[in-house]
């Protein structure tokens, strides 16, 4: 589907500036800060609580400083990117996940004020989820050997009167082989956190009514004039089976990909952690930050107990949530994952996994466990549970039992009568955790 927009004047539009690659960056295993020769472009640490292991998580990656909002990007095995895309209304906030993967990063200054306009770098890396990379907007960017690798983004978004940008796509897209770049102008204003919020529950809804394909943004001379066109594949996701749990439904996604998805959030918080689940005992490690790294300490916060940093069981303690209620979503790894689950009956089923575009609601009080062998990275959002919120003693963080498979019976019922913290206030004990968490490390 082609669509076209006047974006502004000609003379605005018809702006490149030639390719100059000017360094390739080795980034070291064990390093999770750097700063590149483009301005902002850098790599911060990450949140991250480590655990033993013992119920199966291996690795809790909580949001970053700043304003919370997780996307993510999966890419099937044979993923590759054709084209360039440079973000006009958007900081790019990159942690990539997967099983040890080397990626190669390529970035262009497209920025019209830059210093730097053209100058062009490679930055060759380690999959870790112990950094993220900053992207500022204005910079082009692809990225090659994501196969197998899921993205998250935490984006800074930016509002301005601005002939380049689209509110529907700030993307503009650019082939690889081009010689030469766009220059754009940058939006100038930093939305407020309500903004994000807001932006977020609006592509929840759009994705979950249309989950098509991503559109993207290419200039072109139509007439002698110079304008945008979108571009919208084909794709199309499978139809989901009819014998899904009734704990299990569809995500908030777009297409980016035939087989690759962006999951958008499903709760009114727009904010989740990454866990990494070792499902069978086998412990393949990243590199660890040397131990002079603030990533090298526990960054758990204080009032978590070790119960809390096991997010679910792998293989065979049970455990549940007394206050809460957890979404699951697999994001990468084994396709063997599954989740087991008790009822109010005390009957017993199994929910199989491997599916991005489908996540799995536990309610507050079940019992369940994650089997099967491998490593999965899942994506689990939360809703907590109401109770007194402003009590010194609330449960927030120590809500979590475990047991042996015979202890777990019956899994209490739902009840109409449970009320749930609204998202916005969810949301900014995230981020005040998260600020914690930096602050500690």
């Amino acid at each position: 589907m082609l669509e076209t927009a006047d974006a502004g004047p000609r003379t605005v539009l018809d702006r490149t500036t030639e390719r100059r690659h000017i360094g390739t960056f080795q980034v070291p295993d064990d390093v999770t800060s750097m700063e590149f020769c483009l301005p902002g472009a850098r790599l911060e640490t990450t949140n991250v609580s480590e655990s033993d292991g013992t119920n199966g998580i291996v690795r809790v990656t909580r949001i970053s400083n700043g304003p919370g909002i997780t996307d993510y990007v999966t890419h099937e095995k044979d993923f590759a990117y054709s084209a360039y895309g440079i973000h006009v209304g958007q900081d790019d906030r990159l942690t990539f996940f997967g099983e040890g993967q080397r990626i190669t990063v390529h970035l262009i200054d497209c920025r019209e004020d830059s210093p730097q306009l053209g100058d062009e770098i490679t930055i060759e890396m380690a999959v870790s989820p112990y950094r993220v990379l900053i992207i500022p907007k204005g910079i082009a960017h692809t990225l090659d050997g994501l196969g197998g690798v899921v993205t998250r983004d935490e984006p800074v978004w930016y509002a301005d009167q601005n002939p380049d940008w689209e509110p529907d796509n700030d993307l503009v897209s650019f082939l690889r082989s081009s010689q030469q770049a766009p220059v754009v102008r940058t939006n100038r204003h930093e939305l407020p956190v309500a903004a994000h919020l807001l932006l977020s529950r609006m592509s929840q809804q759009t994705n979950a009514q249309d989950q098509g394909a991503y559109a993207a943004r290419y200039r072109v001379s139509i007439g002698g004039n110079t304008t945008y066109a979108t571009l919208r594949p084909t794709w199309r996701a499978a139809e989901t089976g009819s014998d899904i749990h009734a704990w299990a439904s569809r995500n908030n996604f777009v297409l980016t990909g035939p087989e690759s998805f962006t999951v958008v959030p499903s709760t009114d918080s727009c904010t989740s952690d990454v866990l990494e689940v070792d499902l069978d005992g086998s412990r393949a490690e990243y590199s660890r930050p040397a131990e002079d790294s603030p990533a090298a300490e526990d960054s758990r916060p204080a009032g978590e107990d070790s119960a809390a940093a096991g997010e679910g069981s792998a293989g065979g303690r049970f455990v549940r949530h007394e206050y809460s209620r957890r979404r699951l979503t697999w994001l990468a790894g084994s396709t063997d994952a599954q989740i087991e689950v008790v009822t109010a009956d005390g009957e017993r089923s199994v929910i199989r996994l491997g599916d991005p575009t489908i996540g799995v609601r536990v309610p507050p009080g079940t019992w369940y466990r994650l089997t099967g062998t491998g490593r999965v990275w899942l994506r689990s959002e939360m809703e907590l549970l109401d109770l007194e919120p402003w009590a010194l003693d609330h449960p927030l963080g120590r809500d979590v039992t475990t047991t042996d498979p015979s202890g777990a019976g019956a899994s209490r019922p739902e009840q109409d009568s449970d009320r749930y913290l609204p998202g916005p206030a969810l949301h900014a004990l995230a981020r005040m955790e998260a600020k914690a968490i930096s602050l500690t490390r």
